[in-house]
């Protein structure tokens, strides 16, 4: 009888450090899963995040090229403009010179001055 007493204080102490190992391992894992939790909800919020960044530049990129678009249209039109400034002293110079031996020619022959020969 005192070997059976024996055996049962000895398991009832073993099932009570069980008890006990056994409610520091739930804690243990509460925590961890509290802390698993967390950072579920912390890579969520990043994921978000990046897709979000995403967008935005996929949105910048359309507007990138949008504003390179209209500006090769403005450098272009500049570039017509400049050539048609460029041309014109160069008009206005040769109008002026045909001009000039227009008026010469007038005055030599109002001086009677016959060129044919």
């Amino acid at each position: 009888m005192d070997r059976l007493d024996s055996e049962k204080e000895t398991a009832q102490a073993q099932l009570a450090s069980i008890k006990v190992q056994l409610r520091v391992v739930k804690q243990k894992v509460d925590k961890r899963s509290y802390l698993n939790d967390e950072l579920r909800a912390q890579l969520i919020s990043a994921l978000a995040e990046r897709d979000a960044l995403g967008n935005e530049c996929e949105a910048i990129k359309s507007q990138l090229h949008t504003i390179s678009h209209d500006a090769e249209e403005m450098v272009a039109q500049y570039k017509t403009n400049v050539e048609a400034v460029e041309a014109h002293p160069k008009t206005t110079a040769e109008y002026v010179r045909q001009l000039s031996r227009r008026e010469t020619l007038k005055e030599i022959h109002a001086r009677d001055f016959d060129l044919s020969a």
